[in-house]
């Protein structure tokens, strides 16, 4: 009986290694088949018992192993071509949930670059840098100047995405802002400045410079837009918001010295920047408009 039982475990042993082995290569089915079939004359009734529960009939019966049976032992080697599509979907997850894009716009504000990142589903955190120079002509306060727009600014912004998918955003955020309006007089027609009221040729004077600088170095920022930076490939993005800034800030020089540092001649320069500050009162909004394309990752 011991005997019996003995030559049981050793043939379902052997059993399982030659299941193995016909998965890892199936030509050895061959050889595994004429084992069987000679099994109860050569080996023993117990070893031909032991195997016949891991080997499928039909394979004693044939001289060549089924190619499904091979087949169907496969999932015994692990399957590189599995690991490799499974390895490829988590990168690409991974690339999805980056969440990142850049942005490069045009607008009142200068030429600017974003950088956004996703938060949540329905939330961007975006800080972007602006600059540029823009020249014009104006009037103030009766005197003509050339004037030269310095843009240059920062900003950290919170784009909220109120209906999921779609691109229209409300912004909120501040602006650190050192933007900034350099001016240079030019006499009138007949060669004068009126200053304060009081006319002076322009030879005395030599020309006035100045610069209006808004109240606001930090300005906070509302606005809305369109546009997901963040979503991955190319995009279109466009901004439209208020900055408030205050209401600037003027100073004046006159470039003849003489004229300067006299004290009643400074006064009415003094006077005179303190009446263009009042005819600007009403300018303590920047207006933004900006449109870009985006790229997200």
């Amino acid at each position: 009986m011991s005997q019996l039982i003995y030559s049981r475990l050793l043939a379902t042993a052997i059993g399982i290694i030659c299941a193995n082995a016909i998965a890892m290569n199936s030509a050895l089915a061959g050889e595994l088949v004429s084992i069987i079939d000679q099994s109860p004359a050569k080996y023993g009734r117990g070893l031909a018992i032991g195997l016949q529960p891991i080997i499928p009939s039909k394979v004693s019966r044939s001289p060549r192993i089924d190619r499904r049976m091979a087949i169907g032992l496969q999932p015994i080697i692990p399957d590189k071509v599995s690991q490799n599509s499974t390895d490829s979907a988590i990168a690409a997850n991974n690339k999805q949930q980056l969440g990142l894009g850049i942005s490069a716009k045009v607008g009142t504000l200068g030429i600017g670059v974003d950088v956004s990142k996703s938060l949540t589903p329905q939330l961007n955190g975006r800080l972007g840098v602006n600059f540029g120079n823009v020249g014009l002509n104006r009037t103030d306060s009766g005197i003509n100047y050339d004037a030269q727009l310095k843009l240059s600014s920062v900003q950290l912004f919170g784009d909220y995405y109120p209906f999921g998918s779609s691109g229209f955003r409300v912004t909120g955020g501040l602006v650190a802002q050192n933007n900034r309006v350099a001016v240079t007089s030019q006499p009138s027609s007949n060669g004068t400045y009126t200053i304060a009221g009081n006319q002076y040729a322009a030879s005395s004077v030599g020309t006035l410079n100045g610069e209006y600088a808004y109240g606001n170095s930090i300005a906070p920022y509302l606005g809305i837009g369109i546009g997901k930076s963040t979503n991955e490939g190319l995009g279109f993005n466009a901004d439209l918001g208020v900055m408030f800034t205050g209401s600037p800030k003027v100073s004046l020089t006159a470039s003849n010295p003489t004229f300067n540092n006299n004290a009643t001649t400074r006064a009415q320069i003094d006077s005179q920047a303190r009446q263009t500050e009042n005819d600007l009162r009403g300018f303590n909004v920047y207006p933004v408009l900006s449109v870009g394309v985006s790229y997200g990752f």
